[in-house]
């Protein structure tokens, strides 16, 4: 995987996340724990390798796993199942193939109902209809379920912090950024589609920071019909109040904290604050935050202070699409796993 990472920086970043020297940073603390059985894990169309993650992370805590995988053949996930078709069908792995199965099927409920009735862990990555749609359908009753529906992610960018970085870091941080708004066309629950204003931007910063933002969208056409499109939509529906543009990008104020604005090609939501208090008083609730001129640690060392704020993560520029252990707030090892105690 991180042989294919030029052509499919996806596949690099699950192989990074694979090396050995990473997972042994982690399973010693999971070593007292013992599998459930049988997972089942929905993949999502959107983001495919966010399902694989947690069939990795299955397999790790010793479970079985089925993956149901979107009907849509997206190119990542072929490259992908090629990856572990070959690593599979190799002898020295067939303890752990028999113990996988990749299936598609379409939106059939009486089969995910038959999966599901043998399962001991259920994994739905999907919106919340999905969530809703699957969790209608009953699993055994010691059965667990983990549950993946729509989530926000926004950038926090501090004024005072940004003026004190060298140029260098500056423009590394931004090329950062700008990588995590991009990447999945900003479909990812973890890619940010709100900026965080915090202090008194000057008028050459900011157009410097949303030039660097905007670069990525330039390159692909449909991106500038898919961005007037879902602005002028979040403007007639009255999500957002008004619209600017600053090159590929549609920047809306919104009439709401979180709006239900559609993203894609470039769209994003604006808000400003005199200082970080003023910002976590108004109680967001999202997924992953990314932190640009602030530490993270200074942003989680306030955020104890504002109990209806809640922030699952809090990671540097560059680091919202990487999948972590602890998703959505969930350690997941310890999800799909379970204690056995000695006494």
């Amino acid at each position: 995987m991180l042989a294919l990472g030029k052509a499919w920086p996806d596949l690099m970043a699950l192989g990074f996340w694979l090396r050995p020297a990473a997972l042994q940073a982690h399973l010693p603390a999971y070593a007292a724990r013992s599998p459930l059985g049988l997972t089942l894990h929905l993949v999502p169309s959107n983001v495919p390798t966010l399902g694989v993650f947690s069939w990795l992370m299955a397999l790790l805590a010793g479970n079985s796993a089925i993956l149901r995988l979107s009907q849509r053949q997206d190119a990542v996930q072929q490259q992908l199942l090629a990856v572990c078709a070959d690593v599979l069908a190799e002898p020295e792995w067939q303890l752990i193939a028999d113990r996988v199965r990749f299936i598609r099927y379409g939106h059939d409920e009486a089969i995910t109902a038959a999966l599901s009735a043998h399962c001991d862990l259920r994994v739905i990555w999907g919106g919340d209809a999905t969530v809703s749609a699957i969790r209608a359908i009953a699993l055994p009753p010691r059965a667990r379920e983990l549950v993946f529906p729509d989530r926000r992610s926004l950038a926090v960018l501090d004024a005072t912090g940004w003026r004190e970085l060298s140029a260098v870091s500056r423009q590394r941080q931004q090329a950062a950024l700008a990588q995590d708004v991009s990447q999945f066309n900003q479909q990812a629950c973890a890619s940010p589609t709100t900026l965080i204003w915090l202090g008194d931007w000057l008028a050459h910063e900011r157009t410097e920071l949303l030039a660097a933002l905007a670069a990525p969208f330039a390159f692909e056409p449909t991106n500038g019909m898919a961005r007037l499109v879902n602005s002028q939509l979040a403007l007639a529906t009255g999500e957002a109040q008004t619209q600017t543009t600053a090159g590929s990008l549609s920047l809306l104020q919104a009439a709401a904290l979180q709006p239900q604005v559609t993203v894609g090609g470039g769209v994003l939501v604006e808000r400003h604050y005199a200082d970080m208090d003023a910002w976590l008083a108004d109680g967001d609730q999202v997924q992953t935050c990314v932190c640009l001129g602030i530490p993270a640690a200074t942003v989680a060392s306030h955020l104890r202070q504002y109990p209806g704020t809640r922030i699952d993560r809090l990671v540097a520029p560059g680091r919202a699409l990487a999948f972590d252990w602890f998703w959505d707030g969930q350690d997941l090892l310890a999800s799909m796993s379970r204690q056995t105690c000695i006494g």
